[in-house]
């Protein structure tokens, strides 16, 4: 049997019969499997349902970002799709919700000093206060900057100093935090050049510190994500009267302070948030979700085998950790004992997700509930697999990036096919 096999391939003509049925094989695989792919959220995990909806921040791979919510069955109860790029959204009450957004807006409608800045078009960040029932914006704070990319507005946190509404915001395209007030007053203004020294060689639009979060964690401390420093810091400022930038002490919470440095613990974390004494984190290009005390690791979940660039972590009243898997494109729920028990995939790179009703890092630390470590790694050709297929989803529709594997190994057999024809 094995000689007759062999005997056959010897001829260049079998050969190339092959390779051109494993082609249009590999090639019906792939135009099946996004034919078929279901295009909304839908449950791939539905062991343990949550009694309540889940808010989803959908970045989008190319302007297709949105905010939807989601049921316990995987289902979209609401949407708001006016938006290129969405990076956060959190509720306000029960029919209010705070949306952060970046729109990529054409050069002949930018500011004048964007016109002729050496970038194609510029942003403009958002942040909304959206009606659910009719997704008006009632209130709006925005900002033009030189272009999209690492100058978009991720994430904004509402607080109240003697009964006044203020949001503070992390502007990345220029490296500063700040805060506002209901009538769009800046009432204070930290800037990162006033800390650190910039690289002369990186440009004045260059992806210096990425800052990504801002949280209040409590009155005059403002917990800072510095992604490209693979740090967290605290601001101390007495916001009750303003600040300037000189007034304003900085404490590093964890990691190198220095965008020159690589962190030990962190590399380019996303949303870390406060449980008690430590800190819950989504260790990004780690792929994993850490807890951190006094600047040492208590607690770790994921790894490349099981997560993707995880960007948001949410500790629960009931011990769960709700996860952003963001190249995965899904959010999960893992429980106290560290299983998967809930997942909903969304599509259109999430960023960060809430339950509702508000429902966010405020449940017990990992060492209350007994929370078990866990983490798994992939194989390299996995991790590089993974990696070029989310790549993929930038430039070709997701569904058809999915099937990015069919597709090249399909190409290779077509090749292959056109070669042995020629020989």
């Amino acid at each position: 049997m094995i000689s007759t096999l062999t005997a056959w391939l010897s001829r260049s003509d079998n050969r190339a019969n092959l390779f051109a049925l494993l082609a249009v094989v590999l090639f019906a695989t792939a135009g099946v499997g996004a034919f078929t792919a279901p295009d909304r959220p839908h449950l791939t995990e539905n062991e343990e349902r949550p009694e309540n909806n889940t808010l989803i921040a959908l970045q989008g791979y190319d302007d297709e970002g949105r905010a939807i919510e989601v049921n316990p069955a995987g289902e979209i109860v609401w949407e708001y799709d006016r938006a290129h790029d969405v990076f956060d959204v959190e509720a306000l009450g029960p029919n209010r919700v705070q949306i952060a957004v970046a729109d990529e807006i054409s050069d002949e409608k930018c500011p004048p000093q964007f016109l002729d800045d050496g970038y194609e078009n510029c942003v403009r960040n958002s942040l909304r206060i959206v009606e659910k029932d009719t997704n008006e914006t009632t209130w709006e704070y925005s900002w033009f900057d030189a272009k999209l990319h690492a100058h978009e507005l991720h994430d904004a946190d509402h607080y109240t100093v003697n009964g006044e509404d203020r949001w503070v915001l992390v502007d990345m395209g220029n490296d500063r935090v700040f805060a506002v007030n209901r009538d769009k007053e800046t009432v204070w203004e930290w800037n990162a050049t006033d800390r650190y020294e910039r690289p002369d060689d990186l440009g004045p639009e260059g992806d210096w510190t990425h800052a990504n979060d801002v949280d209040r964690v409590e009155p005059g401390v403002f917990r800072v994500s510095i992604r490209n420093f693979d740090t967290v810091v605290d601001l101390h400022v007495n916001d009750s009267a303003g600040e300037q930038n000189d007034s304003i002490r900085v404490e590093p919470v964890v990691g190198p302070d220095s965008f020159s440095e690589r962190g030990d613990i962190l590399h380019e974390q996303h949303n870390p948030d406060t449980l008690g004494d430590t800190l819950l984190v989504a260790d990004s290009e780690n792929d994993r979700v850490l807890e951190i005390e006094d600047g040492e690791i208590v607690w770790e979940y994921g790894g490349s085998a099981v997560f993707d660039w995880p960007r948001d972590a949410d500790r629960m009243e009931n011990g769960h950790t709700l996860v952003t898997d963001s190249y995965n494109d899904r959010v999960v729920e893992v429980n106290e004992n560290g299983d998967i028990v809930w997942a909903v995939e969304t599509g259109s790179l999430p960023y960060e997700a809430d339950r509702l009703p508000g429902e966010g890092s405020d449940g017990p630390a990992a060492s209350e509930e007994e929370i078990p470590s866990e983490t798994e790694d992939a194989s390299v050709v996995r991790e590089r697999g993974s990696w070029a297929i989310s790549m993929v989803k930038y430039v070709a529709p997701e569904r058809l990036a999915e099937q990015a594997f069919f597709l090249l190994f399909g190409l290779l057999a077509l090749v292959g096919t056109g070669i042995e024809r020629r020989r």
